[in-house]
């Protein structure tokens, strides 16, 4: 019907995935604030720093190895991440733990995972990040909302992918497309 009523009065139909691609390209969530590298349990990760410019709000993206736009990489963006997420690997309340999603990427060599900062403020994560962080109380736990995928989804574009195998549970996400990103399978959990 609105492709019909478009056609009679000579509109033009846009997509959601059209939108996402404009805004995206015109007006990005999040702004690249540092870069080191940082040693796991599962090797030598590169940790990147992202300020989320609505929120203020900081994201960390551990990335391993190097590849081509055309590859395709492991990837999980993990969310909320807390101090349980690092601590609790025996209990994960996560369809992959961030310890899982680590194992999984330094094995395949290449790869990145995305760490959503859902509770701690910015400044206590980013003086964490630089080493200056001191004893304080837990934080306040924030509330997410869809523009989390955006969020995501621009941390991971940044990061040089453009082709996933995505690790998780398969589920519908036709917006990636709009971030140039292709979900090209799931690695679930065996």
């Amino acid at each position: 019907d609105l492709l019909l009523f478009a056609a009679e009065h000579g509109l033009k139909i846009g997509t959601i995935a059209d939108l996402i691609e404009h805004r995206s390209r015109n007006d990005s969530l999040v702004e690249k604030i540092g870069c080191r590298t940082i040693q796991t349990a599962f090797g030598e990760f590169t940790a990147h720093a992202f300020r989320d410019k609505p929120s203020q709000g900081l994201h960390l993206a551990l990335v391993r190895g190097e590849w081509s736009p055309a590859e395709v990489v492991a990837a999980r963006v993990h969310e909320p991440l807390s101090v349980l997420d690092v601590l609790e690997t025996g209990r994960p309340m996560h369809s992959w733990s961030l310890d899982q999603s680590l194992k999984h990427i330094a094995a395949e060599g290449k790869g990145v995972a995305v760490l959503l900062n859902c509770g701690e403020s910015a400044a206590q994560l980013l003086a964490q990040f630089e080493g200056t962080a001191r004893a304080s109380q837990a934080p306040e736990r924030g509330r997410m909302d869809l523009r989390t995928y955006g969020v995501g989804a621009q941390i991971l574009r940044e990061c040089g992918v453009h082709k996933m195998n995505l690790m998780g549970n398969p589920r519908r996400m036709p917006s990636m497309t709009g971030y140039g990103l292709e979900i090209v399978g799931y690695i679930t959990k065996d």
